[in-house]
């Protein structure tokens, strides 16, 4: 999966907000209208902005993060 279908967000739009706002991955996504309607795309999401990030934080929605993390 690359992006949310819900919203028809991509990933790489997300990771690019994190990267300019130094915000959360959720709270940049879910501004976005991304990973809210059935989070099926968050697993996905948060290891697609894991790969692509040096460093990576988890924060918002604890609702949404994967027990691997």
């Amino acid at each position: 999966m690359i992006k949310c279908h819900c919203a028809e967000v991509y990933f790489d739009q997300i990771l690019e907000e994190v990267r300019l706002s130094q915000r959360p991955v959720l709270e940049v996504a879910q501004t976005m209208g991304a990973a809210e309607t059935c989070t099926a795309c968050v697993k996905d999401m948060l290891q697609y902005i894991q790969d692509h990030l040096e460093e990576f934080t988890l924060v918002g929605n604890s609702a949404h993060q994967p027990s691997a993390f």
